[in-house]
């Protein structure tokens, strides 16, 4: 049983994390302060502090630590992503050196976006073997983020690190101004009857998967190299791409609903491939959701929030 940290547990991903290793063998760690990310200063004082408990807590015994921080997305500049970077700078260099932490105990679990980093890739299959190819600052912001983790090992000697780049996530996330993700905003926008705008081609094809299965793949990743001293890398997808015009039909399906679709084109849609597909070499997870299941799960926590909340623009 290990001493389990989610940092970044506020987030769609972090949250399915954090629940998934509640009901684990794993002890959940409680950093007690909600971090600032928008305030370096003030998040590094956070960071540091939450990490000293961690180690005191964790001792000399088994620890992970699931990284799924971030506010950057594809659109960030160089410049916005910096911070997030030296943050997480500051956080390995302070488990390295951290007296009360057995560094060869560990692992370090870190979530980075698979479309992101294979952005530039021919059209076909992408495994783990795929040489990386970024085509904007995230993406190769996300593999100097890599290489900085990279220190916890050295040579096979210190901390397992686990490197999961995951393909398109879908889930609830509460309605709060951040962009909600396409088939969460498709669904919240089909029940509140409002038109969706799709800015890329309808036949664009992507491998989408839901924010539960994606934690509980992570976490049967850490279980699987954790007792192998080392860098790894786990590609975190469904293993089926769908496109754009079969979300729609599936949400109208769902929703029961004619959605009022309006489509234009983005200058920033050049970034994106028409048809990604992802394939790990590794298989960890026999209980994947369909994306028809997943979708009407999804649906059915959405109307829920509307129910509760109303109508939030």
């Amino acid at each position: 049983m290990s001493l389990a940290w989610v940092i970044g547990s506020g987030g769609m991903l972090g949250k399915a994390l954090s629940t998934e290793l509640a009901q684990s063998e794993d002890s959940l760690f409680d950093s007690t302060v909600q971090f600032n990310w928008r305030e370096i200063d003030v998040a590094r004082e956070q960071l540091q502090q939450a990490t000293q408990r961690f180690s005191l807590q964790a001792g000399k015994g088994p620890w992970v630590i699931y990284w799924t921080a971030g506010i950057g997305s594809m659109h960030s500049s160089e410049e916005e992503l910096q911070a997030e970077t030296n943050l997480l700078e500051s956080l390995i260099v302070s488990l390295f050196h951290d007296p009360n932490l057995n560094l060869k105990a560990g692992s370090f679990v870190f979530a980075s976006s698979a479309g992101a980093i294979y952005a530039g890739a021919p059209e076909g299959v992408i495994t783990e073997s795929t040489d990386p190819s970024p085509i904007n600052a995230y993406g190769r912001t996300k593999l100097a983020q890599e290489s900085l983790i990279n220190k916890l090992n050295k040579s096979g000697q210190g901390a397992s690190v686990i490197f999961c780049r995951i393909s398109t996530l879908y889930g609830f996330k509460a309605k709060d101004g951040k962009q909600q993700g396409l088939i969460a905003e498709m669904v919240r926008k089909s029940l509140s009857n409002e038109v969706v705008h799709i800015y890329v081609p309808l036949e664009t094809m992507r491998d989408y998967i839901s924010v539960g299965n994606a934690a509980k793949q992570m976490i049967e990743a850490k279980e699987l190299f954790e007792k192998t001293p080392g860098i790894h890398l786990k590609i975190i997808a469904s293993g089926v791409s769908s496109s754009v015009a079969q979300i729609l039909a599936i949400v109208k399906g769902i929703c029961k609903r004619n959605l009022r679709v309006v489509t234009q084109a983005d200058v920033k849609s050049v970034q994106y491939q028409r048809m990604v597909q992802f394939k790990s070499g590794t298989n960890t997870s026999n209980n994947r959701n369909n994306l028809i299941e997943g979708i009407s799960d999804l649906s059915n926590t959405i109307q829920k929030d509307i129910a509760k909340n109303g109508i939030r623009s």
